[in-house]
């Protein structure tokens, strides 16, 4: 199964980039029917199946959908997004050692979500990336922690001996999600009305769980 973005994509992600990136006030409002567009939810399938990740609430797995066939899979999912008519299940919550003492939550999503997820993921990262900062690596395409270390390195070589490490607890569960929702832009809603209700709902759902 291969993970390489399909050229259909890719192409798709290239031009929301390039329309951010050359027009940052412009606003993007026909981005939901992107979200169910055949070949972003077949590719968004394939990159949760890689992850090979446990299933949620309902029990199906990747090896039951496979097994009944990801394609009429694929088909009814898209049509609830197309009617509206789709609505994201409960995440199942447990609890997992972390290695300094303690627990802390992890959040499982059905793989339905799971897939819905990846692909608003798609057609919204390509929108946001052109607005990061070049000094962020965290959780962003084509980047990792190896690379921050490099940066580290540099910083060093040029001179910089001062580091200042600094971990906020527990910030998604404390953050004013509101607040935060209407930082974006205080007029008007980030994506048309169905996507934006959909979208805060899976920004207040739990950090691992979106």
């Amino acid at each position: 199964m291969s993970l390489t973005t399909p050229d259909s994509v890719r192409r798709l992600q290239r031009k929301l980039y390039i329309k951010a990136k050359e027009a940052p006030q412009y606003r993007f409002y026909l981005l939901y029917d992107k979200v169910h567009r055949e070949d972003i939810l077949q590719h968004a399938y394939r990159l949760s199946r890689a992850q090979r990740g446990a299933p949620g609430v309902d029990g199906e797995s990747f090896a039951h959908i496979d097994a009944q066939g990801v394609d009429g899979w694929l088909a009814t999912l898209r049509k609830e997004l197309q009617t509206q008519t789709y609505r994201p299940a409960p995440v199942r919550r447990v609890m997992i050692p972390k290695p300094g003492g303690g627990e802390r939550p992890l959040g499982i999503p059905t793989i339905r979500d799971r897939v819905v997820q990846t692909a608003a993921k798609l057609v919204l990262e390509p929108i946001f990336e052109a607005e990061f900062d070049a000094s962020a690596y965290g959780y962003r395409p084509r980047r990792s922690a190896q690379g921050a270390v490099q940066a580290v390195h540099r910083a060093l070589c040029d001179g910089y001996t001062e580091v200042v490490d600094a971990d906020l607890s527990k910030y998604f569960d404390t953050i004013p999600h509101q607040e935060l929702w209407s930082a974006k832009n205080p007029s008007q809603p980030p994506f048309p009305e169905r996507s934006g209700r959909r979208s805060e709902r899976g920004l207040s759902c739990g950090s691992t769980a979106c």
